[in-house]
């Protein structure tokens, strides 16, 4: 009867011993795999979208100086002739001038500083974009400048420095997303991963969804913003930007 219950009792204690080692094994895989699944995920946050766009919007964005020129009623010149006027201050590097509807004109900034534009369509305002990114068009006056007295012949705006996204920086980001993302990543200081479609209202000009992974919780944004590009043509995108 005593050799019975023993039995009985070390069966018992056999069990309970295979249940907690299963509990520990298991246990034990599953921290294996928080620990080491490079597919873990963590939620993500508005606060993780916020850095993103950040970081983002700041490395495809430029800076530029803008002043606009507005002629005298009694100076305004014939179509494709040339006029001068003094340095203003702050202009000092490559320009793109475009008038009152947006046409680009040549320019050119001179080494005395001094600011040459090609009159178009007998305008009156003219709008100089002043970076280091502009380029230039190529075509001359064709005669000397007439040169221009401020005051007497023109007077100028306040002089203000803005920002906008300059599209060759998009083409960029969109070719450094599909050949090196770690190292993009690693430039913009971004530990999330992200993909974004780029759109002119309705037509989309560059989309990196394709690249986002199923079955996951992707946060996402709208952004609109100005871009520019090295004409100083300008338009305004939308940039539809996916966090995970």
């Amino acid at each position: 009867m005593r050799c019975k219950v023993l039995f009985k009792s070390n069966r018992g204690q056999s069990h309970v011993e295979m249940i907690v080692s299963f509990v520990l094994f298991v246990s034990f895989v599953v921290f294996l795999l928080l620990m080491f699944n490079p597919q873990k995920y963590t939620p993500v946050s508005y606060g993780s979208i916020d850095g993103v766009q950040t970081s983002l919007m700041k490395n495809i964005s430029v800076e530029y100086d803008y002043a606009s020129v507005i002629l005298a009623p009694d100076s305004t010149l014939p179509p494709g002739t040339c006029f001068k006027i003094w340095s203003i201050t702050g202009i000092n590097k490559t320009s793109a001038v475009k008038n009152s509807v947006g046409s680009q004109t040549y320019s050119n900034i001179g080494d005395d500083g001094k600011i040459t534009i090609k009159s178009t369509d007998s305008e009156r305002f003219y709008e100089i974009y002043s970076s280091n990114f502009f380029s230039e068009l190529e075509s001359e006056c064709s005669v000397n400048p007439v040169q221009l007295t401020k005051s007497e012949d023109y007077s100028l705006g306040i002089l203000t420095t803005r920002s906008a996204v300059l599209y060759e920086n998009i083409e960029k980001l969109n070719k450094s997303y599909y050949l090196d993302y770690n190292g993009l990543k690693k430039n913009l200081g971004i530990k999330k991963d992200f993909s974004f479609i780029i759109r002119r209202n309705e037509d989309i000009l560059f989309d990196t969804t394709l690249e986002q992974p199923e079955n996951i919780n992707i946060l996402s944004r709208e952004i609109p913003f100005l871009s520019m590009n090295k004409t100083g043509s300008t338009e305004n995108l939308f940039i539809n930007l996916g966090v995970w």
